[in-house]
């Protein structure tokens, strides 16, 4: 990079990192205002860090000595990126909307629609950062955004509740609602799935078996509760081959961080620990050929998540505690 595109990478990197850590902080007036405004002025140096590096037939400096704007700049690296930075422009065009309209808003209470907005925002800006500038700000600074604070923080549902934030909105916010519904629809349409913000996905199914139901809900008419009430939450998952059986897309480096995660190692460690009469004996390794075939119990991570071939690291559920109990006596 040259000089200018430095200094704009930088400028860029320290609005950002305002805006997160302005964000996070317990008490601040003004927060979605002036963290959108940082966004936006971050987002701003760096797509015009990204066009001075990538794009050099494009003059940043007018006559006049002014530069591009925000949304002209937008517009160039959309259209040098095409549909892998689509999501990208409609997040970053809420947020400019409701930057350049925030007057019509501080009546309204629109926090968390700008945070799921925020949220995603700072997520996408860090890859670009990654992507075409080899900068990884999550390793520099260790900031995250953190939904923390002194409420329940506010999801989807809260939304369907009678008391709702934006019930009997302004028309601001109704405008404002319907641009990121537009967005959405213009993505959907281009056939781009993923979303311009942080959000809950949620299905709501007329359903008699609920036995292996992750949520329990019942809608009720009570105006003073939520429309959606949650009943009962199963945590735990069953894995199964059952052709019929309830499908669930889990991640392999998430299987390995949730459900197998205890090494051979661990599994004898914590058996001396719970068994009185535990032996590391040909008995025990019976046993655990038997659990192998068990994949509620065991899994075999690769190297290669892609094949099964070659070396593989053997890791266990919690639950293989419960099937030894079934051949150790408990202290």
């Amino acid at each position: 990079m040259n000089a200018l595109s430095e200094s704009l990478v930088e400028n860029s990197k320290s609005a950002m990192i305002a805006c997160v850590e302005l964000h996070n902080k317990p008490v601040f007036p003004y927060r979605y205002e002036i963290c959108v405004i940082l966004a936006i002025n971050s987002w701003e140096l760096i797509l015009k860090a990204f066009i001075n590096v990538n794009m050099p037939e494009v003059k940043l400096l007018r006559k006049d000595g002014t530069t591009k704007p925000f949304e002209e700049c937008l517009e160039i690296v959309t259209s040098k990126l095409g549909k892998d930075f689509r999501v990208q422009q409609e997040n970053l065009s809420n947020l400019y909307e409701f930057r350049c309209n925030i007057i019509h808003f501080y009546k309204d209470h629109v926090g968390t629609i700008i945070y799921s907005l925020l949220h995603k925002n700072v997520i996408f800006y860090n890859e670009f950062l990654k992507k075409f500038f080899n900068i990884d700000l999550a390793e520099e600074t260790n900031l995250v955004l953190l939904p923390i604070g002194f409420k329940p923080f506010s999801g989807p549902i809260d939304f369907l509740s009678a008391n709702s934030d934006v019930k009997e909105s302004s028309t601001a916010i109704e405008s404002f609602v319907k641009s990121i519904l537009t967005s959405t629809e213009k993505l959907n349409s281009e056939g781009i799935e993923d979303s311009i913000f942080t959000v809950y996905n949620m299905s709501v199914i007329n359903e008699k078996r609920v036995k292996n139901a992750d949520i329990i809900t019942a809608i009720t008419k009570n105006p003073d509760e939520s429309a959606l009430k949650v009943s009962t939450v199963h945590e735990v998952v069953q894995i199964s081959d059952d052709e019929d059986a309830k499908k669930v897309k889990i991640e392999e480096e998430t299987l390995f961080k949730t459900i197998y995660t205890l090494s051979f190692y661990d599994v004898t460690n914590q058996s001396r620990q719970l068994y009185s009469d535990f032996k590391q004996n040909a008995k025990f390794n019976k046993i655990m050929s038997g659990i192998k075939g068990n994949p509620n119990l065991h899994r075999k991570r690769f190297l290669d998540p892609n094949s099964t071939a070659g070396m593989g690291k053997d890791y266990y559920s919690l639950k293989i505690f419960e099937e030894l109990a079934n051949h150790y006596t408990k202290k």
